[in-house]
C-alpha cells in the first residue's frame, strides 16, 4: 500500500520527537501517521515510567476509538505491546482490570478516559505521546473541560503532542494547540 500524503510529511517529524497540528482528512491514512512514530518511540525508547500509559489517543466518540483500537491490535499483537480501549457504554470494571495491567498504549473517548483519571485507575505522568484524533470535533462536541484535565495529568516535560484535526483554521482548535503544545510543526 502507498504512504498517505498526510504520512509522508507527519511521520518524519512524528519520529523526531516534535509537536505536530496536522489537518487532514477522514480516509488520508492519518492513523498510520500517529500509530507509527507511536510504536517506533515505545520500541526503541526507554519508558519515562515504569507503571504509567505510554502512549494516549483520543478520540471523540466510541466508533472512532475502536476503529483507531482495531488498527492498532497487529501491531501489539507482533511486538507484545498491551493495549488498553477505554470508551464509555463498556465495563468500567473491566477496563480498572486491564489498566491495573499497565498498558503501553490506551485507546480512549476523552469522556471515560478522565473517568479513569479521577478514579485513580489510570496515571498519566509518564506519558510520552498525547494523541489527538479529530481535535475539532472533541470540541464541538464539548470535551475542552475533559482535554484540559488530560492535559495537567500528563504533565511529563519530555511529552510530545500529536493533534489531527480536519480544519486547522478553527479558533478552538488553535487556542487548543496554543495551550497543549511546544512550537508545533502544521502540516
Amino acid at each position: 500500500s502507498e504512504v498517505t500524503k498526510v504520512q509522508e510529511q507527519a511521520i518524519p517529524h512524528g519520529l523526531m520527537g516534535k509537536d505536530l497540528l496536522v489537518s487532514s482528512k477522514t480516509g488520508s491514512g492519518k492513523t498510520l501517521a500517529f500509530l507509527l512514530p507511536a510504536l517506533q518511540r515505545v520500541l526503541t525508547q526507554k519508558a519515562l515510567s515504569k507503571k504509567d500509559a505510554r502512549v494516549l489517543i483520543l478520540a471523540p466518540t466510541r466508533e472512532l476509538a475502536k476503529q483507531v483500537f482495531n488498527e492498532l491490535l497487529p501491531f501489539t499483537k507482533q511486538t507484545g505491546l498491551k493495549p488498553a480501549l477505554l470508551v464509555g457504554g463498556e465495563n468500567y470494571n473491566d477496563q480498572v482490570k486491564v489498566l491495573k495491567k499497565s498498558p503501553t498504549f490506551v485507546v480512549g473517548t476523552p469522556g471515560r478516559v478522565t473517568d479513569h483519571l479521577f478514579g485513580h485507575s489510570l496515571f498519566l505522568n509518564g506519558l510520552e505521546l498525547l494523541i489527538f484524533d479529530e481535535a475539532d470535533r472533541m470540541l464541538d462536541l464539548g470535551f475542552s473541560a475533559q482535554l484540559t484535565e488530560i492535559n495537567k495529568a500528563a504533565d511529563h516535560r519530555k511529552r510530545q503532542t500529536l493533534m489531527f484535526s480536519a480544519t486547522l483554521h478553527s479558533v478552538h482548535v488553535n487556542e487548543l494547540a496554543a495551550s497543549l503544545q511546544k512550537k508545533p510543526h502544521r502540516i
